[in-house]
């Protein structure tokens, strides 16, 4: 354990599991002896949920941090990165292809964590994205470490076009690489991306139809924000952790009748890649131990980023409310 101005990083090695000579790493923040909270994103999130002392902002801010509504002042708060993303975490190379990483493997890397930090029971799990698809799959392997279990904008299984444009993605990223422009390559990939996070309604009011014109060329302001999105992506990734973590959004698939732990799961009314439908069906097969909350917003699957006040208000909620035992 590294002591940094009070908060904790480290690594962790896997050892017997499927990815055994990886590591994961971690940030934790907060009092140790705190109600222990594991908060998990999508693929682009990190391990420094409440910040860094060089700067590296939180990426949830408004939500968690200190003075939001999971405060480290209140609560002994962790994050990971996930094995073969972007981050700290690393998945030993095992011949050709893009190595298969699940949400089992990465609930796997959480149990990990928590036995190296020596928290026998999370107070809670948090997880957002492919965040919560990890989050669903422990707690459907490891009940025991988690006494509640929060889940916005994810499902136990990916939807089949989210999947077909996931798999568009990987395409460009590898046709692009193939070319040595994998870098622009990435940065497209997430321009498409972010069109599935948001909604036509959101870009209809953020963005004019009429164009910009530039030594006697039409562009518009929305193809000004795909391009700030990709950009700011690429310089954080490389093809073949996008390639990791996207594949593993498509493997994801758990039962939800295996999750033995009191669920709340949050749908976003106009996300399109994890449909309310789709969330709803996975309740329905919860052990009587889960519920749903819809949210209304014009943000898509991106809403849990920017319903701050809404998303915020559900987690104070949930973490204040008493469990069966």
């Amino acid at each position: 354990m590294i002591s940094v101005t009070g908060d904790r990083l480290g690594t962790v090695e896997l050892s017997g599991s499927s990815h055994a000579g990886g590591r994961v790493a971690y940030a934790s923040y907060g009092p140790e002896d705190a109600p222990a909270v594991m908060v998990l994103g999508g693929i682009s999130a990190h391990r420094f949920v409440c910040g860094d002392e060089d700067g590296t902002p939180g990426w949830w801010p408004g939500v968690v941090g200190p003075g939001t509504f999971l405060d480290p002042e209140s609560y002994h708060v962790v994050g990971i990165d996930y094995i073969g993303g972007a981050g700290g975490s690393t998945v030993p190379v095992d011949g050709p292809g893009v190595p298969v990483v699940t949400t089992a493997d990465q609930a796997d890397a959480v149990r990990a964590v928590l036995d190296h930090l020596g928290i026998h029971k999370l107070h809670a799990f948090i997880g957002a994205s492919y965040g919560g698809m990890v989050g669903l799959v422990l707690g459907a392997r490891h009940p025991d470490r988690l006494a509640r279990l929060l889940v916005f904008c994810a499902a136990h299984r990916s939807h089949p076009m989210a999947t077909g444009l996931r798999g568009l993605q990987r395409r460009i990223v590898k046709l692009a690489a193939a070319a040595g422009r994998e870098s622009e390559g990435l940065a497209l990939a997430r321009e498409l991306a972010m069109t599935t996070y948001r909604t036509p309604e959101e870009f209809e009011k953020r963005f004019v139809s009429v164009p910009i014109w530039e030594e006697g060329s039409p562009h518009f302001a929305v193809e000004k924000y795909l391009r700030v999105q990709g950009e700011k992506f690429s310089r954080r990734f490389d093809g073949r952790a996008f390639a990791i973590l996207s594949q593993s959004l498509d493997l994801h698939d758990v039962d939800p009748a295996l999750i033995q732990v009191p669920t709340t799961v949050v749908s976003i009314d106009s996300d399109t890649l994890v449909p309310p439908w789709l969330i709803a069906e996975m309740v329905r097969r919860l052990p009587g131990t889960g519920r749903t909350i819809r949210v209304a917003s014009n943000f898509g699957h991106d809403a849990f980023l920017k319903e701050k006040k809404a998303v915020g208000r559900v987690i104070r909620h949930v973490l204040a409310e008493e469990v069966p035992a």
